[in-house]
C-alpha cells in the first residue's frame, strides 16, 4: 500500500441503484478517487492498469464472485457486500480473506466512506507486520466488532475464545477465566441435547450444523439464537477445533410474529381486519349451508365520525374507534364476530341464527338495535363526552348462492340506504337494492370493458396566467361509451376506485397524458416551462408501485418531470399523512411537484398544509363562485392567498367563469386560473389548436 495522500479505490457493483449510492457518498471525501465498473472481467483489467489501494466489490457478480479478487498476498485489502445476511457466507468471506464483510441496506451503503476508510487505516497498520499476524489480528478485529456471538472452542467443548459480543450476551465478565466455561453450559436443556444428538455429529459428518437454540444468560434471561456450529480440520483432516455463530433473533421473531398478526387484525382496535373477516365469512357461509341455521351480516358505519376526526383531532377519533370495538365485542356472542374493515366501518357476523327466516330475521333486528343502544351511550374521551349513532345495513346469511364477497357488499348497499334514510338506523337488504347492486356490477363490467377496448380519452383543460396567456393544461379523464357517448368522471370514477380498476386506469392516463405532452413539444407548441397537472386518485396514490410505474413513464418518453404536477386531495392523503409524505417524497426526489386539489373544502386543510410536501394549493370553485356576492368567500380566498405567499406556493383558481371573478382574483394577487372563462376541457386535437393559437400570439 502507497504511501499518498489520496487513495485510489476500485467499486466493483453491477447494481447501478447501489452504485449510484456508494459513488455519491464518495463524492465529498477528497482522500479518495472512486472508478466504479460491473464486472470481474472489468475489475482484473482495471486492477492490471492500475493497482487500487481498495477494492470494493459485490459478491455475486454477472460473472463470478467478488472473492475472486481478494490478493491472496494481501497487497489489497477487499470489502465484500451482499445483500444476504447468512453467517455461513460471513464465514466464508472471511476465511476467503476479505477484509470486510457488509450487508446491503441504505444506512451501510451510506457509511461506505467510514467502512472504506478504517479498512484502509487498518489494513496499514497490519501490512507493517507479518502475514500471519496481520490476518489473525483482522479476524480478531471482524470477530470483536461482530453484533453476534462468535466462541471457539476445543474437543471437549471448553471455551477458547469468545468475542465481546458474545460475553456481553452470555454475562461472562471480561476477567472471567473462559478456559472453565462450555458453552453448552448455557443452552436450554433440551437444545444441549439437540447439539449433542445432531449439532456436532453433523458438523463432523458436514462441516457446519445450524438450527434456532436459546441460550439461558448469567442472569436468567432466555435469547433465542440462530445458530451455526462450525468443525474445523488440520492439514490432516483431523478437526483440531469448533466455533460457533449465534445470532440474537428475538427482534426479528416478534417482527415476523407482528407481521403475521397485522396481516389478520387491525393494530387500532385488536379486531379482525378485512382478510379475517372473509376466512370467517366463507366459514359461516359453509356452516349455514351445513346445518341450514341462519346467519346474519351486520354493517356497521359510526355516524357523522369525520367530524370527530376534523374537530377533535385522529388521537382522539382513534380512542374513540378503540371504544366501540370493545362495546361490540363485549355485547356479542361467543360464535359470533366483530371486525373493523376501516376508517369508521366496523362488520359483525351473527351465527347459529335460528333455523326459521323470521325467527332468524326478528333476532339479527334485535341484535342490531341493540349494538345501536351500546353505541349511542356516552362517550368519554380527554375530559370530552362524544355522543354517536350508528347505521347499520343486515343482510341474512342462507343456504343459497350468495358468496361472502357478495354478502358484504348486499350488507354494504343496505347501510347506505340506512344513511339516506336519516342515519342512525338499521336497513335489511332488499330486492330493490339488489337491483341496484346488479345496475353497479353492469357499470363494473362496462368499465373493465371500456379499458379493454380503449373507450377512455383524455381531455385538457387550459391553465392560464394573470395575462390570459396558457402555461399548462390539467388532464381530465372522459368516458365516450359507444352508445351512451361523452360521460362524465361523477358517473364512473367512484366505481372504479371501488373496484380497484382505478389503479390500472390510472397508470393509462399518466402514459396517455406523458405521450400526448411528448408529441406536442416535438410541434413546437408545449414549451418545458408549462405545467402538465395530472389528477391522482386516493387508491392510485397509496399503490405501492405508483411512484416506480411514473418514473418508469418518464423514462420511457425521454421526459423531464420538473413541470409534472401531480394533484391530490385532502382526502386522499388525510388517513395516513406520514405515509402520504414519503410517497410524495419518492417522486419529488425525481422532479415531480405535488398541488393540493379543491382546497379549502377540508376543515383541516390550513393545519395539515404546512407539513405537506406541495408547491401548488388549487382554490376551489365553490369558492370562486359566488366571490363577487359573497363577502365570506372573498375573505376565505384573500386568507388562502396571503397564507400561500407566506409559505411560498404557487396558487390556481378553479372554476373561474366571468370576467369579474378573474379581475377581483388578480386584485387579490392571485396568478393563476382555470375555467371556463378561459376554456372547457377540451380533447386532445382542439387542445393542439388553442396552444398552436397561443403560440401564434405570443
Amino acid at each position: 500500500m502507497r504511501n499518498q495522500s489520496n487513495y485510489r479505490i476500485l467499486l466493483v457493483e453491477d447494481d447501478p441503484a447501489h452504485a449510484e449510492l456508494i459513488e455519491r457518498e464518495f463524492a465529498s471525501d477528497s482522500l479518495c478517487q472512486l472508478h466504479t465498473v460491473g464486472t470481474l472481467a472489468q475489475a482484473r483489467q482495471s486492477m492490471r492498469l492500475a493497482a487500487p489501494d481498495l477494492v470494493i466489490t459485490d459478491l455475486r457478480l454477472p460473472d463470478g464472485e467478488g472473492t475472486e479478487l481478494i490478493e491472496p498476498d494481501g497487497r489489497c485489502p477487499t470489502i465484500v457486500m451482499t445483500a444476504y445476511s447468512d453467517e455461513r457466507v460471513a464465514v466464508q468471506v472471511i476465511k476467503s480473506g476479505a477484509a470486510d464483510y457488509i450487508v446491503k441496506s441504505p444506512e451501510t451503503m451510506a457509511a461506505m466512506p467510514r467502512a472504506a476508510s478504517r479498512v484502509l487505516r487498518e489494513w496499514r497498520l497490519m501490512f507493517e507486520q507479518k502475514l500471519a499476524n496481520e490476518r489473525q489480528q483482522r479476524l480478531t478485529a471482524i470477530l470483536e466488532a461482530t453484533p453476534d456471538l462468535i466462541c471457539i472452542a476445543d474437543l471437549d467443548g471448553f471455551l477458547t475464545y469468545i468475542n465481546r459480543a458474545g460475553r456481553e450476551m452470555l454475562g461472562i465478565t471480561a476477567d472471567e477465566d473462559i478456559g472453565r466455561i462450555r458453552l453448552a453450559d448455557f443452552h436450554s436443556p433440551a437444545d444441549g441435547q439437540k447439539i449433542l444428538r445432531d449439532g456436532i455429529p453433523t458438523a463432523v459428518r458436514n462441516g457446519t450444523w445450524s438450527d434456532e437454540t436459546t441460550f439461558r444468560t448469567n442472569n436468567g434471561e432466555m435469547i433465542l439464537t440462530s445458530q451455526v456450529l462450525i468443525s474445523h480440520r488440520n492439514q490432516r483432516g483431523d478437526i483440531e477445533f469448533f466455533s460457533t455463530i449465534a445470532r440474537d433473533i428475538r427482534h426479528l421473531r416478534a417482527a415476523e410474529e407482528r407481521v403475521e398478526y397485522l396481516a389478520y387484525y387491525d393494530p387500532l382496535t385488536g379486531l379482525p381486519n378485512r382478510n379475517e373477516l372473509a376466512k370467517r365469512l366463507d366459514m359461516e357461509v359453509s356452516r349455514v349451508r351445513r346445518n341450514h341455521r341462519h346467519g346474519a351480516l351486520l354493517f356497521i358505519d359510526l355516524d357523522n365520525f369525520k367530524t370527530i376526526n376534523d374537530s377533535l383531532g385522529h388521537p382522539v377519533g382513534d380512542q374513540v374507534l378503540k371504544e366501540m370495538g370493545l362495546r361490540l365485542r363485549k355485547y356479542l356472542r361467543g360464535d359470533d364476530t366483530v371486525a373493523r374493515l376501516g376508517g369508521d366501518e366496523f362488520v359483525v357476523i351473527l351465527s347459529g341464527l335460528s333455523a326459521d327466516s323470521i325467527e332468524a330475521v326478528a333476532q339479527a333486528r334485535e341484535i342490531a338495535n341493540k349494538i345501536r343502544d351500546t353505541v349511542a351511550l356516552e362517550c368519554h374521551v380527554n375530559d370530552t363526552d362524544l355522543h354517536l349513532t350508528a347505521s347499520i345495513g343486515i343482510t341474512m346469511i342462507t343456504s343459497d348462492d350468495a358468496s361472502g364477497h357478495d354478502l358484504l357488499r348486499f350488507a354494504d348497499t343496505a347501510m347506505y340506504e340506512a344513511k339516506r334514510e336519516g342515519r342512525n338506523r338499521s336497513e335489511f337488504f332488499s330486492e330493490t337494492m339488489s337491483s341496484d347492486v346488479s345496475r353497479q356490477l353492469e357499470l363494473e363490467n362496462l368499465l373493465r370493458r371500456a379499458l379493454r377496448e380503449r373507450q377512455f380519452q383524455l381531455f385538457y383543460q387550459p391553465l392560464v396566467d394573470a395575462r390570459g396567456h396558457i402555461i399548462g393544461a390539467e388532464t381530465l379523464i372522459r368516458w365516450d361509451h359507444p352508445e351512451r357517448g361523452i360521460t362524465a368522471p361523477s358517473e364512473f370514477l367512484e366505481v372504479l376506485e371501488s373496484t380497484g380498476q382505478i389503479v390500472e386506469v390510472g397508470d393509462w392516463v399518466v402514459s396517455s397524458a406523458l405521450a400526448q405532452v411528448t408529441q406536442w413539444m416535438q410541434q413546437g407548441i408545449w414549451h418545458e416551462d408549462f405545467a402538465l397537472c395530472i389528477n391522482i386518485s386516493p387508491r392510485q396514490f397509496r399503490d405501492p408501485q405508483f411512484a416506480s410505474n411514473v418514473q418508469s413513464q418518464l423514462e420511457r418518453f425521454n421526459l423531464s418531470s420538473r413541470n409534472i404536477v401531480m394533484e391530490v386531495t385532502e382526502h386522499n392523503i388525510i388517513h395516513d399523512l406520514d405515509d402520504a409524505i414519503l410517497r410524495m417524497g419518492e417522486l419529488m426526489q425525481c422532479g415531480i411537484r405535488f398541488s393540493l386539489d379543491d382546497f379549502g373544502t377540508g376543515y383541516s386543510s390550513l393545519s395539515h398544509l404546512k407539513n405537506l410536501p406541495v408547491s401548488h394549493i388549487k382554490i376551489d370553485r365553490s369558492f370562486v363562485h359566488d366571490i363577487c356576492n359573497n363577502a365570506g368567500d372573498e375573505a376565505m380566498v384573500a386568507s388562502i392567498l396571503a397564507l400561500s405567499r407566506h409559505l411560498g406556493l404557487k396558487v390556481v383558481a378553479e372554476g373561474v367563469e366571468t370576467e369579474q371573478q378573474f379581475a377581483l382574483l388578480q386584485d387579490h394577487g392571485c396568478e393563476y386560473f382555470q375555467g371556463f372563462y378561459f376554456g372547457k376541457p377540451v380533447s386532445a386535437f382542439e387542445m393542439s389548436e388553442l396552444l398552436a393559437a397561443s403560440e401564434s400570439a405570443a
